[in-house]
C-alpha cells in the first residue's frame, strides 16, 4: 500500500501539507491544510484556488516572508451572555 502524495500549497507553495478531514462519505472531498502558512483548502476546490499555478499572485507569499508580517491581534474573550431580557435595568 503506497501512501497518497498531498498537493502543494497554493498559496506559499510549501510541500509541507496535511490531510485535515475527509468527507462523511468516503471519496466526496478531503480538506487540506498549510501548517506553514495556516492556509486551508477543499479538494473540490476550483483549480484557480488548488493549483499554485493559477491561485492568485496578490495572496501568494514566501514563508520566510512571514517573519515580517504583522502581529496578528489577539480574539478577545466572549462577552458573557445573560437570558433574554435579564441585562434590563442592569
Amino acid at each position: 500500500m503506497t501512501a497518497e502524495k498531498l498537493p502543494m500549497c497554493p498559496r506559499c507553495e510549501t510541500d509541507k501539507t496535511e490531510e485535515l478531514t475527509k468527507s462523511p462519505d468516503p471519496g466526496v472531498w478531503v480538506i487540506y491544510r498549510c501548517p506553514t502558512c495556516f492556509f486551508a483548502w477543499r479538494s473540490t476546490e476550483p483549480d484557480f484556488i488548488t493549483d499554485p499555478k493559477k491561485y492568485d499572485p496578490n495572496f501568494k507569499f514566501k514563508p520566510e516572508d512571514m517573519a515580517t508580517f504583522q502581529v496578528v491581534p489577539t480574539v478577545p474573550d466572549l462577552i458573557k451572555r445573560y437570558p433574554r431580557g435579564a441585562h434590563e435595568g442592569l
